[in-house]
Formats: C-alpha cells, structure tokens, sequence
C-alpha cells in the first residue's frame, strides 16, 4: 500500500537564471543613467583607480586597476569580493571630494556594512582600500 506522498509547493521568485538577467538588465541601465566623466567632471582628463580588496582578517581577496577617460561611462561602485556576496563599495564621494579639493592623489578605505546573511548580526568584514590618481586638463 502505498503511502501518503504530499505534493511540493512551487517556488514563488525568479529562479536562478532569470535573476541574472534582471541584474544584468539593472547593471546596464545604471550604466546609461550614469553618464560619462566628462559630463561629471569636466576638468578631470583622466582617473586611475586602484582597488585593493581585504578579507575579514585583513588576507588579500583581489587587486584592481581601473581607468577612466573622459568618455568612458562614470559608475563607480564596485562588488565586494566577501563573504557576504552582496556587498557593494560607492566610491562615487571620494571622487567627488578629490576632484573638487584639486587633489592629484588621495587614499580611502571602507569596510563592508554587510551581514553574512540574513538575520545575522556578523558583518562581513571584508575591506576595500583605493587609491585615486587624478589627471586634471589645463
């Protein structure tokens, strides 16, 4: 005699792929709402950021170099590479204070508010030091 089987519930969110493709959706639309640095900075000739991503006890995740021309699209946050996943770093002030101050070198480092997970009151820990080289026209 067979026994009592119940029938599974069906998952009520997006599945894995089509939550991809609604973060890619949002990533590009930030990036045409972004705008160019010149258009945010139009004495800037250039920008070279430097990223250095630091786990939890203080251990080398990543290193980064980005490059920014006056044309190149201004979005300047970038992920966590932490346990948290989902942590984002804004480095949009920073750049914001250099530039308006003149300043052709300035150094910055955050920590990642994140929890580990939901419900957790551990945050991630994860760190990000940055180092900003600004290129200014005459």
């Amino acid at each position: 005699m067979p026994g009592y089987f119940r029938r599974r519930k069906g998952h009520n969110g997006p599945n894995k792929n089509e939550q991809k493709v609604i973060r890619a959706h949002r990533e590009e639309v930030l990036e045409r709402q972004a705008g160019t640095l010149s258009s945010h900075f139009p004495e800037v000739g250039g920008l070279r950021v430097h990223l250095t991503f630091l786990g939890s006890h203080q251990q080398l995740l990543e290193e980064k170099k980005l490059e920014f021309k006056p044309g190149d699209v201004a979005l300047f946050t970038v992920s966590c590479p932490g346990r948290c996943g989902r942590g984002v770093f804004d480095l949009s002030e920073k750049i914001a204070a250099t530039v308006g101050e003149r300043l052709a070198l300035a150094e910055d480092a955050q920590k990642c508010p994140e929890t580990i997970f939901g419900g957790s009151s551990e945050t991630c820990g994860g760190e990000l030091r940055s180092r900003l080289e600004v290129d200014y026209l005459s």
